[in-house]
């Protein structure tokens, strides 16, 4: 049995096929499906992927340590990561400390950490389609579907119904995918040691 990874044309033929449109073979096709896909699909998934800290789509790097300073207030420049392209950074980390930073373009700005220290950037990235879960790709589907809807059915009461129904979903979506990771332990020895401090 083999099982086809999912793809970008999958994703968007079925929200085709959910507002009454034709499918696509490709994003290339010579259709009005095809060039609204290709328009705007892109700008969409990336929306979709930055709504929450999907942990199918969270990476983490270390930074490289830039030879060339900031020119002004900031010591040391890290580069940010480009592949997998980041789409939207989470956290610096050093030591697993949570530190303070300043983002430029596409560089990080630190004060106070430089060769000697390890900068941790865990981040969102652009997921390939082939990754996502079952519970995402119904919640991307349903947004296009009230994109199409709009752009090629011309119906404004699909739009306002796959609207509500992709943002009940990216709720479902993120309860499923917040439960992918251990439950945090409450650390109790800074409480204790706090008592023990003050008697």
């Amino acid at each position: 049995l083999i099982i086809m990874a999912t793809t970008k044309v999958d994703i968007c033929s079925t929200a085709l096929v959910m507002i009454g449109a034709n499918t696509i073979t490709s994003f290339s096709d010579d259709s009005t499906e095809a060039n609204v896909c290709n328009t705007v699909y892109e700008d969409i998934l990336k929306s979709a992927l930055t709504r929450h800290r999907w942990r199918f789509a969270t990476e983490q790097k270390q930074l490289s340590l830039l030879t060339a300073e900031p020119t002004g207030r900031y010591a040391y420049a890290y580069q940010l990561p480009t592949q997998p392209e980041l789409l939207q950074l989470i956290t610096l980390t050093v030591n697993d400390i949570v530190i303070p930073y300043e983002r430029y373009g596409d560089k990080i700005f630190l004060d106070n950490y430089g060769s000697s220290n390890s900068v941790i950037c865990d981040y969102i990235f652009r997921q390939d389609e082939s990754e996502f879960p079952p519970h995402f790709i119904l919640a991307l589907e349903y947004s296009l579907a009230g994109l199409f809807a709009g752009s090629i059915a011309r119906d404004s009461g699909m739009i306002r119904q796959f609207s509500d129904m992709a943002e009940r979903q990216y709720l479902i979506a993120k309860n499923v995918d917040s439960a992918e990771r251990t439950t945090k332990q409450l650390d109790q020895s800074r409480f204790i040691n706090l008592r023990q401090s003050t008697r």
